[in-house]
């Protein structure tokens, strides 16, 4: 009975080191993205979930895609967030702003690191794009969203290492 939960056991830890290695949990592996229309391809570390930009691919509604979209000199990093926002088949007014969100690791919590001011559309259903920012300043960070009468959309979080 002891060796066959031993195995068993041998069997699961193999499988979660399989699974960490394949989604790049373990020990944070880096990712690549690139901007879109940019034949450059950056480096940026990111969560196990998190999608890099594209080119040519425009995520679903509801969902908010991050990846690197350039690098300058002395860890100046800017980013590519963009989201389809649909204001439904009467195509009423909608306003709209990002947040960039930097996780506190005192306070526990999200903190509100940049943020954009208020646009907004009527319509049909439009792509939304932002592009914030960061110099010298690592940690965890995600983009939120927010759409008026449609609540909040956020990003898987990312790790910036610089």
């Amino acid at each position: 009975m002891a060796s066959g939960t031993a195995t068993v056991f041998k069997l699961l830890v193999a499988t979660l080191a399989v699974c960490g290695a394949y989604f790049g949990v373990t020990h944070g592996a880096t990712g690549t993205a690139g901007a879109v229309g940019d034949t450059h391809v950056k480096t940026v570390v990111l969560s196990a979930q998190s999608l890099p930009i594209e080119a040519g691919h425009i995520p679903e509604a509801g969902m908010v895609t991050v990846g690197a979209a350039g690098a300058g000199a002395s860890c100046e990093r800017t980013y590519h967030a963009q989201s389809v926002i649909d204001p439904g088949p009467s195509g009423d007014p909608v306003d709209y702003d990002w947040r960039l969100m930097r996780w506190s690791p005192a306070a526990h919590a999200w903190k509100t690191y940049l943020y954009s001011e208020s646009a907004g559309f009527m319509g049909s259903p439009r792509t939304v794009e932002w592009h914030p920012r960061v110099v010298r300043n690592p940690g965890w960070y995600r983009v939120e969203l927010a759409v008026s009468g449609k609540g909040v959309i956020i990003s898987e979080k990312f790790q910036i290492s610089c």
